[in-house]
């Protein structure tokens, strides 16, 4: 039986580095350190399950690798299948996006990795109150893997250790929704589309 991921994120970012970062490319999963990812193995609730995450994760990073070539522009235009896989949504005025897709899983593990390595490398191109929050809810746990975006750094959030920042970055992720709901989508609904706008810049 298919399983699937839910990938959401909310992004403050100013226009000219965010066309810069649609431009750029992909960095491959092993651009992070494999204790850079270690928190992706903590926030399921069985416990078989984050042990085998610990020993599969340098291997389902090195998979991962393979997934992630061309440009961020390009892998969202993959993501576009017309069945309403992508939506993105801008308010170029307030520099705020959302992307959201779901992503039919084969290997649990490597393709976590793989939606957080899509977006992650969004943080190189973040400068002074620019943010991000990356969530990731797989179908098979409820519990989600939250990342936390800024300026050249990227960590995944404990939610009860970190419960101070993830309420911060969820109250950040409401008024970044709220913002692009406001400032309507393309008239086409096309996320295709607004890649090409926001490339533009």
């Amino acid at each position: 039986m298919s399983q699937f991921i839910e990938v959401a994120a909310a992004v403050v970012m100013a226009e000219p580095r965010l066309a810069a970062c649609l431009r750029a490319p992909v960095a491959p999963a092993s651009a992070w350190a494999v204790e850079d990812w270690a928190g992706i193995c903590e926030p399921w609730r069985d416990g078989a399950v984050r042990r085998r995450y610990r020993e599969e994760l340098a291997g389902a990073i090195e998979a991962c690798d393979g997934w992630t070539d061309g440009d961020h522009a390009s892998l969202l235009r993959g993501l576009d299948d017309g069945d309403g896989g992508l939506t993105i949504g801008s308010d170029l005025a307030g520099g705020s996006l959302t992307v959201d897709f779901d992503a039919r899983v084969e290997v649990e593990l490597p393709s976590l990795i793989w939606a957080f390595s899509a977006l992650r490398g969004m943080s190189a191109f973040m400068a002074d109150e620019d943010m991000g929050l990356v969530t990731v809810t797989a179908d098979w746990d409820d519990a989600p893997v939250v990342m936390l975006l800024g300026p050249n750094r990227s960590s995944f959030l404990d939610r009860t250790r970190d419960a101070a920042a993830w309420r911060r970055a969820r109250d950040t992720e409401f008024d970044v929704r709220c913002a692009v709901s406001a400032a309507g989508t393309d008239a086409d609904g096309s996320a295709a589309r607004t890649i090409e706008r926001l490339l533009r810049g």
